[in-house]
């Protein structure tokens, strides 16, 4: 399947060196960003290029710092600290598209366009604050994370009509060219929400500008490609791809917040957590009780029989018995020899079996 990318002449070699950027306002000073952003080779022109072949998306003040909310009404947002990286779990458009213009895939005046997308390539970088991900007239327009509107509207003749959106860490996703926006300041909305749909305004041919940058920084932005590949088989109902396996625990100090097999909690005894803030204990009146401080956290809802004792099984079951060896209480994690209980310095309760948690107390 084949789209115009008429009036879009560039054709951009590929990536041929990594680099970091900094953060450069010294409003948002201290900021570090944590990826590495790819830097684009030489390029050559197909006859020439029209004055808005690439988007001059925002328009620069006296200081040559690009200000896409000056003098602008919408929602007053205070600037908030990146809390972690940019997370989506969507792609921006909900339907087959080709990420990044190429000489291959759209050299003829169309773009080949697929989900996931076979040509996927990356033309961000130099003053290409982004990347154009083509599709074709209208297509649908989502968003790739829960976050709130924070923009909507014409910024500058060659942005058009965009919609800026927020995250929760701090991380501004930008929608450039819209053919129509659907979506309001200030509203909240959810990964995968329709915000709008693709067309040409600002720019000579349709496609979508996608832009991501830290608290809104549009031109220290940084390149979205690795983003755009891993979600671009959502836009067809595909998945995501597998996240990491969670990094193992770090052994815990001996005798310190950790039984292990066989080893128990006789009444009026107490397991302690490795920074002494917290406090399992196997209280005289028969119930297993997590504290912090004075504050109780969780419990076996044992109590009213004296003499009972919390044992960590050889099976890797954690198991109140009464007196008698009648069992009250289990954690339910039998059938794993070997595993141990450990109370963490957060405060949660856990059974692990080497690196992987069984069963926890938290969430």
């Amino acid at each position: 399947m084949a789209v115009s990318t008429k009036g879009k002449v560039d054709m951009f070699s590929p990536a041929i060196s990594s680099s970091m950027r900094s953060h450069g306002k010294a409003a948002r000073a201290g900021l570090v960003l944590l990826a590495s952003l790819l830097s684009l080779g030489g390029c050559s022109d197909i006859g020439e290029r029209p004055e808005d072949a690439w988007d001059a998306e925002l328009d620069e003040d006296a200081d040559g710092e690009v200000d896409d909310d000056a003098d602008e009404p919408g929602v007053d947002v205070d600037p908030i600290a990146i809390t972690c990286q940019p997370t989506m779990h969507v792609f921006p458009v909900a339907d087959a598209h080709n990420i990044g213009y190429d000489a291959a895939s759209c050299g003829t005046g169309t773009c080949q366009i697929s989900c996931p997308d076979a040509h996927a390539n990356s033309d961000w970088g130099g003053d290409h604050h982004g990347i154009d991900v083509f599709a074709y007239h209208r297509a649908p327009l989502v968003a790739v994370t829960d976050g709130v509107i924070r923009r909507v509207g014409v910024v500058s003749a060659t942005s058009g009509l965009r919609v800026r959106m927020k995250d929760d860490c701090g991380w501004e996703y930008y929608y450039g060219h819209l053919d129509e926006a659907v979506v309001s300041e200030g509203q909240h909305v959810e990964a995968g929400q329709l915000i709008g749909y693709m067309g040409k305004t600002g720019t000579a041919s349709v496609h979508l500008h996608f832009n991501v940058s830290p608290d809104g920084d549009y031109s220290h932005d940084i390149d979205p490609f690795p983003l755009l590949k891993d979600t671009s088989p959502t836009a067809c109902g595909g998945e995501l791809p597998p996240e990491p396996p969670p990094v193992p625990p770090a052994p815990p100090p001996a005798g310190c917040g950790t039984m292990l097999v066989d080893e128990a909690l006789y009444a009026n005894e107490a397991l302690t957590s490795c920074d002494g803030r917290f406090n399992l204990v196997m209280q005289g009146d028969g119930n297993l009780v997590l504290y912090q401080g004075s504050n109780a956290l969780w419990h076996t809802q044992t109590h009213g029989q004296p003499g009972h004792v919390a044992v960590m099984q050889g099976d890797g079951n954690f198991v109140v018995y009464t007196p008698s060896q009648q069992p009250l209480w289990h954690a339910g994690t039998h059938g794993h020899p070997g595993a141990y209980l450990r109370l963490q310095d957060d405060g949660n309760l856990v059974i692990y079996d080497g690196a992987t948690p069984l069963w926890w107390t938290k969430g």
